[in-house]
């Protein structure tokens, strides 16, 4: 049976009324096994293991028999989880079929009886299932590490009259004291000329189990959308969700019903099984947090122990802009303005700046915003909601906010509605400020704020390919208004192809229409081409292109296009590589319009990381990274979460940088290449790293000593298989092992001056010198005296 509702996202209530009378059991005929005995006159009681709908309790309870009937004490009933009625709350015994809607079946040979009650007499908690992750890593002090990683990009260009090289760079220190500092530095040589400038600097430290972190340096202040952040010097305290990204932080959805018997009960979000939970009969509760952004279909299938199972249907919206109830997010900067970012390296406003930001979820369904910021003359401050309407009616969302800079005082205010579904999706938002609104980006920074912002979008997918429309208006009280309206078209061809065209048109100048068309296709595996027609202010364009991408490492990668056009008409050529030490590509450009000229260019990014006594080169490292040793063996194959990543190089160690913070990530090495008398400790581990921070993890190995040899007693004969001998030497705990066929002993790493001892105590043996003190060795025949 399929029913179809809408969901609450508190909790759904399932009454699952199975044909449970075709399955509960009547009072029996005398002489079956269900069948009380009548040979005793007198009352007597029993202490059956007592089940409830099927399901054991785990308890013996006793029953008085009294002619033929079966009599429980009220608390007998109770501790049995069943709710009795006001009239039979008495401390006299109660008959079974006095129980009205209860029936029994008593096996008399097992001594068992299940009790088949309504669900209205279960008077126990509801069974809870929590199916959200809430558990997050903690990492392993023993792997932590001190290091540091010089993260490189280089870019050289030459077009015949002239050079130029350009880099980036970014040096990060760790585990010399509390957090993690780094600098970013940008070189540009050209003309003759060389130029730096450092970009951005920064201390950070991380409190896990409060999830804040500790920025001093460099940083960006939190905005809502209808803010502004800014570029400060200075110090940001911030709570921070990625210090434990196993919690999920938007509002939950919970399932609530009922089950007349042991039941499965299996979760679908949008045809996916999320969970599937094995419940005892009674109420159940399941708190759930799908990953949904938008509108999405859940299905509940509670399937009893005889096979019989109950479908129901109900909507979801999900939306990353909500929090839960009762969780904060919130972040607090204190600083001075960057100015010329880019430009100059330390270049900072006269005055401080301090800002604040917090979004608060007062319910699951209403999260609430708010934003103040203030400097020299300028004070700004606001709030905002974002709201679910109903179980799926979208989210809308709202702002205010006002402003005083010197004798002006403005406000600003905002609405916005978003309803996304798999095939259809609408927003619009409107911002509109008055002439007296200020920021301190807009006193500081002379950065105007636009007097209005308006947008909508809308798209929907359909046989014929997908569509999207956008809208968009902007008045800035120093420019001409812009109204832009596009339209978007894209659907996937026959052999995997693929087709899109986009129309744009400025509604305010005609000249700053332009469209664009796309198709591609892949040829064979990470081959593919593309073909490209662009329309706009200056003229047509027509671009051709075949690419091939390195499918592993070491690997040639390269690029073909030619373009034809007004303003442009000429070839490029590029080849590529993605390697474990980083990635370089070169190429160049033909232009065969009126300048006809040749460009070539090159360029490499990577890291060098210091960490385990030595300087390792690898690809860049944007966040954590794993120095692998395996105690100095070499060409050991590493794996992270199963994908084979590289091996160990001569030194028996390996960087790996592809790590995600916070996070389990599972590092395995694979024995099989191995020596077979090379033993290991683990051949896995799991690796929690902290945000930008290297660590270390060891796969203890090492080279055995395997003796292999036989066995004889004074007469030359084979000690019997199963005798049991004592490995004594000087300073060592004694060891035993057993003898097999043909009086064949195996040994590993036995101590030097070892002797045997057997276990009847009637001879011993010197054992001999091995010829070595490593691998798998041959001795021969050992006579025990």
């Amino acid at each position: 049976m399929s029913t179809h509702k809408p969901c609450r996202r508190s909790l759904l209530s399932i009454s699952l009324g199975l044909a449970a009378a075709g399955f509960a059991c009547s009072p029996a005929p005398a002489g079956e096994r269900t069948a009380v005995p009548a040979t005793a006159t007198e009352d007597y009681t029993l202490l059956l293991q007592t089940s409830i709908n099927q399901a054991d309790t785990g308890q013996l309870t006793p029953f008085v028999v009294r002619q033929q009937t079966l009599l429980a004490s009220p608390r007998s009933l109770r501790q049995l989880g069943l709710r009795l009625p006001p009239e039979l709350d008495e401390p006299a015994l109660i008959p079974l079929p006095a129980l009205a809607g209860v029936s029994s079946d008593y096996d008399a040979a097992r001594q068992r009886i299940n009790l088949q009650v309504p669900l209205s007499m279960l008077d126990r908690p509801p069974t809870h299932r929590d199916l959200r992750r809430m558990d997050s890593p903690r990492p392993d002090p023993l792997q932590r590490s001190a290091g540091g990683v010089l993260n490189y990009d280089l870019h050289a260009r030459h077009d015949g009259s002239d050079t130029s090289l350009s880099s980036f760079s970014e040096l990060r220190l760790f585990g010399l004291g509390s957090g993690t500092g780094s600098t970013a530095l940008a070189h540009v040589f050209s003309n003759g000329r060389t130029h730096s400038t450092r970009l951005d600097s920064s201390w950070q430290l991380d409190w896990r189990d409060a999830m804040v972190s500790l920025s001093v340096g460099d940083s960006i202040s939190a905005a809502h959308e209808w803010t502004r952040a800014l570029r400060l010097g200075g110090v940001r305290v911030s709570r921070n969700f990625s210090l434990q990204p196993y919690r999920l932080t938007t509002p939950p959805a919970s399932f609530a019903g009922e089950a007349i018997l042991p039941s499965t009960v299996d979760l679908y979000i949008d045809g996916i099984r999320q969970s599937s939970q094995q419940l005892p009969p009674g109420r159940f509760q399941l708190d759930s947090n799908p990953s949904l952004n938008g509108a999405g279909q859940a299905r509940l299938v509670v399937t009893d122990i005889t096979g019989q199972s109950q479908t129901l249907d109900f909507a979801l919206y999900g939306t990353p802009h909500l929090l839960q109830a009762g969780l904060a997010d919130w972040s607090l900067e204190l600083g001075a303005i960057r100015r010329d970012y880019g430009l100059h390296s330390f270049v900072y406003g006269n005055h401080p700046v301090a800002s604040a930001s917090l979004r608060y979820g007062l319910y699951d369904s209403l999260t609430l915003q708010a934003h103040a910021e203030g400097s020299r003359g300028i004070q700004q401050a606001g709030a905002g909601t974002v709201l679910l309407l109903g179980r799926r009616g979208g989210v809308l969302s709202g702002s205010l906010a006002g402003s005083r800079a010197g004798k002006l005082g403005g406000h600003q205010y905002g609405l916005g509605y978003q309803w996304s579904a798999r095939q259809f999706s609408i927003s619009a938002s409107s911002l509109r400020r008055s002439a007296g609104y200020r920021d301190v980006a807009a006193v500081h920074e002379q950065a105007t704020l636009p007097r209005r912002s308006e947008q909508a979008f809308a798209g929907f997918g359909t046989a014929a390919g997908q569509f999207s429309l956008s809208y968009v208006v902007q008045d800035h009280p120093e420019l001409p208004r812009s109204r832009y309206a596009g339209v978007n078209w894209s659907h996937a061809l026959s052999n995997n192809a693929h087709l899109s065209v986009s129309v744009n048109r400025d509604l305010s100048d005609k000249r700053g229409d332009s469209a664009f068309a796309y198709w591609s296709q892949p040829l064979a595996r990470h081959t593919s081409r593309s073909a490209s027609l662009r329309h706009g202010r200056n003229g047509n364009q027509l671009s051709l292109e075949a690419n091939h991408t390195a499918s592993a490492p070491a690997a040639i990668g390269w690029r073909a296009q030619i373009s034809s056009g007004e303003q442009q008409h000429g070839l490029r050529a590029e080849i590529n590589q993605r390697g474990l030490r980083g990635q370089w590509s070169a190429g160049l450009e033909h232009d065969r319009a009126e300048t006809r000229h040749t460009q070539t260019y090159a360029s490499g990014s990577g890291a060098l990381a210091w960490i385990g006594g030595r300087l390792h080169t690898l690809p860049r490292v944007d966040d954590a990274f794993v120095l692998v040793s395996t105690a100095g063996v070499a060409e050991v194959p590493v794996l992270l979460d199963n994908r084979s990543i590289g091996s160990t190089n001569k030194h028996g160690q390996l960087v790996v940088s592809q790590l995600s913070a916070w996070q389990r990530n599972q590092l395995s090495i694979d024995p099989q290449h191995l020596p077979a008398d090379m033993q290991l400790d683990r051949t896995s581990a799991e690796v929690v790293p902290e945000t930008r921070r290297g660590v270390q993890v060891v796969f203890p190995m090492r080279r055995t000593l395997a003796l292999h040899f036989g066995v004889r007693d004074r007469d030359g004969q084979w000690l019997p298989a199963g005798s049991r001998i004592s490995v004594q030497a000087p300073g060592h705990l004694p060891t035993s092992s057993v003898v097999g066929h043909e009086g064949k002993l195996y040994l590993l790493d036995p101590p030097p001056q070892s002797r045997l001892h057997f276990a009847d105590g009637q001879c011993s043996a010197h054992l001999p010198v091995a010829p070595a003190s490593e691998g798998r060795i041959n001795l021969e025949d050992v006579i025990c005296e």
